[in-house]
């Protein structure tokens, strides 16, 4: 029953894949990772399971992050700024470093050097600035105050790491989802919260599921290799 019910929703999700895969230029699959250099000399490092459609034109670079994460490093030029487009807002920049992140309909954009400024498709919202360290979230209706944010975790996945600082064990399980095929559901709502803290290995997920649940009070049952239900 488990083996049905996981080629249905399979199935389901490729069908739903198909649409955002024939808009993109460039897709990974899960657990890859693609460094892409750009005509203009902008370099870009798309993670696992990400797509991304690229746009320029003789007055702008535009990319459409459609799903995922990519670290962007632009190439300076002020003539053509270079525009980050996701369903939640937009980054506009003429040279900078930044992550962003596509997640649960929002955009989460962390600048690591130069300046960007946020703004959504509502134009009664006025543009927000970032500066080097600070962190804000693109929700499609809102953008965040800016927030300091923790660097080494933002660009673990660059190095092949997940860190997590004490972080709830759904948004953990989210990750790990990201870097393996399958599925791992949490069974239980109470579980949710729980806190995680460490250091694991992207190329080894599985790996980091068995010491989680050998040090909080989960137990996993894998019903396949890519269905694993925590309890």
């Amino acid at each position: 029953a488990a083996c049905l019910v996981l080629a249905v929703t399979t199935a389901i999700g490729w069908q739903q894949e198909w649409p955002l895969q024939w808009q993109s230029d460039y897709v990974t699959a899960i657990g890859e990772q693609v460094p892409l250099g750009m005509d203009d000399g902008s370099q870009v490092t798309l993670n696992t399971d990400s797509a991304m459609a690229v746009d320029y034109s003789e007055s702008e670079r535009r990319v459409r992050l459609l799903k995922g994460e990519a670290w962007f490093d632009v190439a300076t030029d002020t003539d053509r700024p270079f525009i980050v487009e996701t369903g939640a807002g937009a980054v506009r920049v003429t040279g900078t470093q930044f992550n962003v992140h596509v997640q649960d309909g929002n955009a989460i954009v962390s600048l690591d050097e130069g300046r960007v400024e946020l703004s959504l498709t509502d134009a009664l919202t006025g543009p927000v600035a970032l500066i080097p360290g600070q962190q804000s979230v693109l929700s499609g209706s809102a953008i965040s105050a800016p927030t300091d944010f923790d660097r080494t975790a933002v660009t673990a996945w660059m190095r092949g790491q997940f860190v997590f600082y004490d972080a709830p064990l759904s948004e953990v399980v989210a990750t790990l989802n990201r870097y393996r095929p399958g599925r791992i559901v949490i069974a239980n709502d109470d579980l949710n919260a729980l806190k995680v803290s460490g250091i694991f290995s992207t190329n080894d997920p599985d790996a980091a599921l068995d010491v989680i649940t050998g040090t909080l009070p989960v137990r996993q049952t894998r019903l396949t290799d890519y269905l694993v239900l925590l309890r």
